[in-house]
């Protein structure tokens, strides 16, 4: 895997970015394509990866038309992408997904898999540093940066690869790893799947190419090495859990050894089973003595937008990327147990995003509903959907306290406002930063809300758009006029 041409089409995906920084330290030629400008181009762009953003052959060099030019894609690119489309139809070119490169770039030393619906990233978090704390020679693909890092690819020597293994379109079974470990095995991803049963079939399948030893939590259903839990008696387990503001104390006990007061840096009891997990994969490894790396786990710093918390005068602010509804419940519950005196948060604001008004896909109506029975707070759900006027009545029956619907998705505006003021609940209109603020002057007058574009909309990484401010004043001067009590959301 040296000295070869690359293209890659998503790049900025952050499992498709880390495997681009690992071909270029190899020596390759990388060219990417991305829409999106996020955290992970910032990335690739700095350490001089080329990326282009235009949807266009043009923007491709002739060099990387070439037939020795390797295709890597994500499985999130429609199969009518015009690149894909343009190397598929050349058949000469090798053309890879994601996860078929990164099993390939597994084979290369002692893999270690992290497994599960949810905790993946964290847990290859925990394994990575601990690691590297210690002076273990390792390359790992995280799914999220890593803020010690502040990347998602982390290289220091060849001995052991750490991956996680995504169960997204199957990409798992890609893998053939000496060790691995599943957190956890619930209804996700039934796009791909149809039914939970296919789900656990798929994952049954990842069990069959572990080659050395598997470990699952004590409650998942399959063939396992050895089980680890935070609730009861198992393989590995701890107790004396010590919940502290900024930390965890906790022992542990393993198939031979026990281990007292140990300290984490984390919240959450979510986080104590991330860590249990890296633990017990870790000591199922004869050359690591756990003993040695335990201390370490004090000073591990996180991954950004995982229970981020930020201090704002007497209040905190936590940022989390939690999109499962176990997920959210954990963080909701983290949050009830580490400040029992303070308010907790007044709005929870959901975008709901299709893929077509926006490129990218969200939550829909079930995660809507699962936050509802968690919550009495008021949910702001925003629309970023074409046809709105279809799914008003189906997101006000699962508990939307407010509906915000962008002005550029429908032309029966009216409709949906009178609809939204029958049921009683509150209604929005969201603007997107190059549509004139006079269009809302028709409405102005019969919404609660205005969701003020400061981006655009459905893009993540994105930089503020500094001209929102003039506009936030026109939008000002326009409800005054108006003599409207609408609110102003910027988002």
């Amino acid at each position: 895997m040296t000295n070869k041409k690359y293209f890659f089409i998503g790049i900025g995906g952050i499992g498709m970015s880390s495997i681009a920084q690992y071909l270029h330290e190899k020596e390759n030629i990388i060219l990417g394509y991305d829409a999106s400008e996020n955290k992970s181009i910032k990335i690739l762009l700095k350490k001089g990866i080329d990326v282009i953003n235009k949807l266009s052959l043009k923007s491709i060099p002739d060099y990387m038309k070439k037939d020795d030019v390797i295709v890597v894609y994500t499985p999130a690119i429609p199969d009518d992408n015009i690149f894909l489309k343009y190397f598929r139809k050349n058949g000469n070119n090798q053309i890879y997904k994601r996860s078929e490169m990164l099993g390939e770039i597994s084979k290369q030393s002692k893999c270690i898999a992290v497994a599960g619906t949810h905790g993946k990233t964290t847990t290859c978090a925990i394994i990575s540093h601990l690691f590297h704390s210690s002076g273990i020679h390792f390359k790992a693909f995280i799914g999220g940066i890593m803020k010690c890092f502040d990347s998602n690819f982390i290289n220091t020597g060849n001995d052991y690869i750490i991956v996680e293994a995504d169960e997204y379109d199957r990409s798992f079974l890609n893998l053939n790893p000496n060790y691995a470990v599943i957190t956890s095995i619930e209804s996700d991803h039934l796009d791909i799947y149809g039914d939970l049963k296919s789900l656990v079939e798929s994952f049954q399948s990842f069990t069959n190419n572990v080659k050395d030893v598997l470990i699952t939590d004590a409650e998942i259903d399959i063939d396992k090495d050895f089980s680890f839990s935070i609730k009861s008696d198992s393989d590995y387990y701890v107790n004396n859990i010590n919940i502290l503001e900024n930390e965890i104390r906790f022992d542990l006990k393993t198939p031979n050894n026990f281990y007292s007061n140990i300290s984490a840096n984390i919240i959450g009891l979510h986080n104590l089973k991330n860590v249990l997990a890296a633990l017990s994969i870790i000591d199922q490894i004869e050359e690591i003595d756990i003993q040695n790396l335990l201390p370490f786990l004090s000073n591990f710093k996180g991954i950004e937008r995982r229970m981020d918390i930020y201090k704002l005068e007497n209040k905190v602010v936590i940022d989390d990327y939690a999109h499962h509804p176990t997920e959210i419940e954990s963080v909701l519950n983290t949050i009830q147990t580490n400040y029992k005196n303070k308010s907790k948060a007044v709005v929870f604001h959901l975008d709901v995003m299709d893929g077509v008004f926006v490129p990218n896909i969200s939550f829909g109506m079930p995660i809507v509903s699962s936050i509802r029975k968690m919550t009495t707070k008021p949910l702001d759900v925003h629309l970023m959907i074409t046809q709105p006027e279809k799914y008003i009545d189906k997101f006000i029956e699962i508990g939307s306290d407010i509906l915000t619907v962008h002005i550029e998705a429908t032309s029966k505006m009216d409709n949906i406002l009178d609809k939204i003021a029958r049921s009683r609940i509150k209604s929005g209109i969201a603007i997107n930063p190059n549509t004139p603020i006079s269009k809302l002057k028709n409405y102005i007058e019969k919404i609660d809300l205005v969701c003020l574009m400061g981006v655009h909309a459905g893009f993540g990484g994105q930089k503020f758009i500094v001209n929102t401010f003039d506009r936030l004043v026109e939008l000002q001067k326009l409800i005054k006029i108006k003599n409207s009590s609408a609110l102003i959301e910027i988002d």
